[in-house]
């Protein structure tokens, strides 16, 4: 499935404000930040951001700064998992891994870059409440509930025999948490509160691990000049494809997009791009 014709707009504002927040150039470390964040790549976390925004009676001005410092965490996470102590990967977005263009002490100087600048970016865009409350939801979604917890058991899961849960729980930390932030961060943005945001998040949360067990079918079954990354990779750990098979996985993944939409009932038809979100994770090939 191609990727919805909606998306083109919300992918060339994100990459404006990207580009604005981290230019081209500058010295080794920017050169570096700037590397992978500007990396060819379908934005479908500020994208989510976006949309949920403009669900909630917001707009996509308002909503950038936030879009953009979720794909800047986003960015930071690659750099960090692909280094050779973490899953030691050659390829990302379809270029060699940060590390092997700009070595591995520049590398994670332009992880921190990426991250530090995530924060600055939404201190200075929103008011001091807002502000607070977006940089806690990150700082959450990167914790030891989200990125960094699901990376460590990740890596202690390497070559270990796991079950469905412990599975499930590494990848809603490294992948599903940083989902759920971008959707709640894009309805705060507009002032949504409550039912509005418990019902983006449980739909962030099903898309997310839908998007991860995509992954692991692509590690599977994709070419890395239409993935843009190494395939193969993932054989010393449990993934979702080595549990269930490979038509287990796709039918998993289909079900949790479902799901995912069930969870955007009270928004009527207003939240459809977001119901063509789920149908093109559900089916990506990139």
């Amino acid at each position: 499935m191609r990727v919805p014709a909606f998306f083109s707009e919300y992918q060339q504002a994100a990459d404006a404000e990207l580009r604005r927040v981290v230019p081209d150039g500058g010295g080794i470390v920017q050169r570096s930040m700037a590397y992978t964040l500007h990396a060819p790549s379908k934005r479908v976390r500020p994208v989510l951001t976006l949309l949920c925004a403009e669900l909630c009676g917001g707009t996509t001005p308002r909503a950038l700064p936030a879009a953009a410092a979720i794909e800047m965490v986003h960015a930071s996470s690659l750099v960090l998992d692909d280094l050779p102590s973490m899953d030691d990967a050659p390829l990302r977005r379809g270029r060699p891994a940060n590390h092997r263009e700009f070595g591995e002490a520049v590398a994670i100087l332009a992880a921190f870059g990426l991250l530090n600048g995530a924060f600055g970016s939404i201190a200075r865009a929103y008011e001091p409440a807002l502000a607070a409350r977006l940089g806690a939801l990150m700082a959450d979604s990167i914790g030891l509930d989200g990125l960094i917890g699901g990376q460590a058991a990740d890596l202690l899961a390497t070559d270990q025999p796991i079950d469905f849960d412990m599975l499930e729980r590494i990848h809603r930390g490294k992948t599903g948490a940083l989902f759920v932030a971008a959707a709640t961060a894009g309805a705060l943005t507009a002032g949504a509160a409550g039912d509005a945001i418990g019902a983006l998040s449980a739909y962030a949360k099903n898309l997310g691990l839908a998007f991860q067990i995509v992954d692991d079918l692509l590690d599977v079954e994709g070419d890395p000049v239409e993935t843009g990354k190494a395939v193969r990779e993932d054989a010393r750990k449990t993934t979702f494809v080595s549990f269930s098979g490979v038509s287990g996985a796709r039918q998993l993944a289909r079900e949790l997009c479902d799901t995912a939409d069930r969870a955007l009932q009270p928004f009527g038809r207003r939240a459809d791009r977001l119901r063509q979100l789920s149908d093109f994770v559900a089916v990506r090939s990139l």
